[in-house]
């Protein structure tokens, strides 16, 4: 049988919209699943024997007798979320433990809630991982207010696109789908009748009776209709409306009623006050439909949105809905409910509930990942990636074959491309979901066939990681290019920052695609630093520090400037690794302090040839340095484990060899100083501060106001690497910008040659390939 085998229904006894909503998904899960076992379970009877008519009394009272009262309860819920959260924890505690023992106890598949204090209750059960299966809220509201939403809560059913966006400014980070009417399939448009002297109006108000029903009454039979009025469990309501003295056959007064679905085919119009279930079972039977006088908050706020789609006006007073009734064009009214009715099919929203994955490990992000979630705008996203070039003849179809194979094989080996970016309210430190598996289609964009076709690789370089990546699974993507030209093949591939740094995704990458994977140090349990190394790591942190302190601001630089993340320009330059490792050991300095010394020379060209006399002294760059050679952290670890130092690089005027000794000694005597302990300590620091504030404190750092270009030197694998048998002869890394800088450059090495990848905003830093003209002229003069 496909689909859960047992599907557990949290409800709630205020009112019994919340079970009718519930006996929808139960019929439907019978007619899908007819081997499922449906089990129910009450929010309110959970949180003790008292809460439920306590719960009750109050929402009446207030509702009856308070309506400002439950007005301002409904606009703290909407405009402070001090107060949400609170209000959710206080139901979660309440309901949580006691709804934990039923659902160990039924041991369901599904979980389909329609109460939202029930919801409040499963998310505190989710978020403190008791809770392991597939868990949805069907809102049965039109209008879902923040109760309705929670953010660890898979998935929220709404009537309607409008009721989705609603849902979404209630809590951004919950995710929705349009269900429609989550009503039994008794309710159904009647077959076509002849009208009776005077429309039949049927006036619900709910079980309990709400509102001024005797002037709804009073409205209808002035119009000329004929009045039955529900008045459910109200027995003092029943006992009033018939002691009214209306015309002979003109009112009819019922209490609890069974069928309401016959009732409701029956009448010719339906009147409400909550525009709740009475409302969407009218519309399930095509019903024209009047809203009068809609009780305070989330009645308000329901037919609100009714009248919006167009499908139930609001009639504020009793002259307006005898107004409304001598207007209204009964068939035009039926179609218009009839066709919200048929918009969207709930048997096939719930059908959907039964292809739910399980739900992931929550795990909180680490400090230094969170670092990159908060340095996201929406001038300048945080995606890191690799364009990773092969040597092969073949065509792409057999290139996605082995994509998908590798995908599928290695994906449990390989927890990076399994941790989902969970949305998250901006007072919440960011998590993970670490889901169990992933689908390789749904992370393999349709492949390039021809680069020269599709513009060059300057087109298809930005637009693929110019696409925001996906945020309902694993937030990575590879894409397949064709060079016709060179006879090679390119796999793209862009992740979110926050899964890892460089080395991070080149380790993944490496693992996912090479022939045979690749072996990564194995991790060692870090050993425990005597006291005297403690004392001695505290003052290299404080002299750092005092270092960073007296750097301050970052000098003027024209490189610098607003944003906009569709302007990115990405380009990519091979360097010989032999070659640039002959020139650092000709030149008496490292690797990294030749590479950041070519790039220095090629700015100061470049910055030369645009502006002579405005060309300053130096520049500040933000160079990553790994800390993965520390005990215990290798290559294969998850995250960022990288620190920083801020090098004022020499732009002015000077020979380049000496332009590129100048560079090694300021490298190093900021290493001296202690300026990388000094900054992962301050990131440290940051992380443990509540989210708001780490979140500010990262905007205000990772910006052009410290620093005015980015750049990176990565390690990587020396021996040769094979794809499909094919040779790697290069990798070029690609880095984000950061908030007002227009350049970053990174380099990574590659077997025998050196990949840099260049990203620029054109407007700020100009042209990217003209900048790759001058770092390789650099470099050929620089090496000699």
């Amino acid at each position: 049988m496909n689909g859960p085998r047992r599907v557990l229904l949290v409800t709630g006894a205020l009112g019994e919209g919340h079970n009718a909503a519930a006996r929808a998904v139960s019929e439907r899960v019978g007619l899908l699943w007819p081997q499922a076992q449906v089990g129910w379970t009450e929010t309110l009877s959970a949180m003790g024997r008292f809460a439920a008519p306590a719960f009750r009394g109050i929402y009446a009272g207030c509702v009856q007798s308070l309506p400002w009262l439950y007005e301002l309860y409904f606009a703290l819920l909407w405009h402070w979320h001090r107060f949400v959260r609170v209000t959710r924890a206080v139901h979660g505690i309440l309901g949580g433990r006691r709804l934990a023992a039923r659902i160990r106890e039924f041991r369901p598949d599904l979980v389909v809630c329609t109460f939202p204090e029930g919801i409040a209750a499963l998310g505190w059960l989710r978020r403190r991982g008791r809770l392991d299966v597939p868990t949805v809220a069907l809102v049965c509201d039109a209008a879902p207010h923040p109760l309705w939403a929670h953010p660890d809560v898979d998935l929220h059913l709404v009537l309607d696109e409008q009721a989705l966006d609603l849902l979404h400014s209630a809590e951004p980070a919950a995710r929705g789908a349009v269900c429609g009417l989550p009503v039994v399939s008794a309710f159904a448009p009647p077959p076509p009748r002849a009208q009776l002297d005077g429309p039949g109006v049927l006036v619900c108000c709910g079980s309990m009776g709400f509102g001024p029903v005797e002037e709804a009454v009073g409205a209808v039979l002035a119009a000329g209709g004929r009045a039955v009025v529900v008045a459910g469990r109200n027995t003092a309501l029943r006992e009033r409306l018939e002691r009214l003295d209306p015309p002979p056959g003109r009112l009819q007064v019922l209490g609890w009623v069974d069928d309401m679905a016959a009732l409701t085919a029956a009448a010719d119009v339906v009147v409400t006050n909550a525009a709740g279930a009475s409302a969407l079972e009218a519309l399930a039977c095509a019903r024209p439909l009047l809203t009068f006088r809609p009780i305070a908050g989330h009645g308000r706020a329901n037919a609100a949105l009714l009248e919006r789609a167009g499908v139930a006006p609001v009639c504020r007073t009793g002259a307006a809905l005898a107004a409304a009734l001598r207007q209204l064009d009964l068939p035009a009214a039926a179609r218009r409910a009839e066709s919200y009715r048929d918009a969207v099919d709930f048997t096939t929203a719930v059908a959907a509930l039964g292809t739910l994955p399980a739900p992931g490990a929550r795990v909180t992000m680490r400090p230094q990942d969170a670092f990159f979630v908060h340095a996201r705008s929406r001038a300048v996203d945080q995606r890191i990636g690799a364009v990773i070039v092969a040597d092969d003849p073949d065509a792409l179809p057999e290139w996605s074959k082995h994509l998908v194979a590798m995908i599928e094989e290695r994906q449990q080996s390989l927890p990076l491309l399994r941790h989902q970016l969970l949305p998250a309210p901006r007072w919440r430190r960011p998590r993970w979901n670490v889901v169990d598996r992933v689908d390789p289609a749904a992370h393999l964009r349709p492949p390039v066939p021809d680069v020269e076709a599709a513009g060059g690789w300057s087109a298809v370089l930005a637009a693929f990681f110019g696409e925001p990546l996906p945020t309902d699974r694993p937030a990575w993507a590879l894409q397949l290019v064709r060079d016709q030209a060179m006879g090679q093949t390119a796999v793209l591939a862009a992740l979110e920052h926050a899964l890892g740094d460089g080395l991070a995704v080149t380790d993944t990458l490496i693992r996912l695609l090479a022939d045979g994977g690749i072996p990564s140090p194995s991790e060692a349990a870090p050993a425990r630093a005597s006291w005297q190394a403690r004392i001695r790591h505290a003052g290299i942190v404080a002299s750092g520090l005092v270092s960073l302190a007296r750097a301050g601001f970052a000098p003027p630089s024209p490189l610098v400037g607003h944003m906009d993340v569709r302007r990115r320009q990405f380009a990519t330059l091979a360097l010989p690794g032999p070659a640039v490792r002959g020139a650092a050991r000709a030149h008496g300095v490292g690797t990294t302090a030749l590479l950041l010394g070519v790039l220095a020379e090629a700015l100061h060209r470049l910055l030369t040839q645009r502006a002579p006399t405005a060309v300053g002294q130096q520049l500040r760059a933000m160079v990553p340095m790994t800390t993965r050679t520390a005990a215990g952290t290798s290559s294969r670890a998850l995250g960022n484990r990288t620190t920083a130092v801020a090098v004022d690089l020499p732009v002015g005027p000077m020979p380049p060899a000496l332009r590129v000794v100048e560079v090694a000694q300021r490298l190093a005597e900021l290493s001296r100083r202690g300026q990388p302990e000094a900054a992962a300590a301050a990131m440290a620091v940051l992380g443990a501060l509540p989210a708001p504030l780490h979140a500010a404190l990262v905007r205000l750092l990772y910006s052009r106001r410290f620093f005015t270009l980015l750049a990176s030197v990565m390690p990587g694998p020396r021996r040769a690497l094979y794809l499909r048998g094919c040779r790697v002869p290069s990798v070029y890394p690609v880095l984000p910008l950061a908030d007002g800088v227009g350049l970053a450059v990174g380099v990574l090495g590659w077997g025998m040659m050196m990949g840099v990848g260049v990203t620029a905003d054109p407007a700020v830093a100009g042209e990217v390939d003209e900048l790759v003209r001058w770092l390789r002229a650099a470099f050929d003069d620089i090496r000699g």
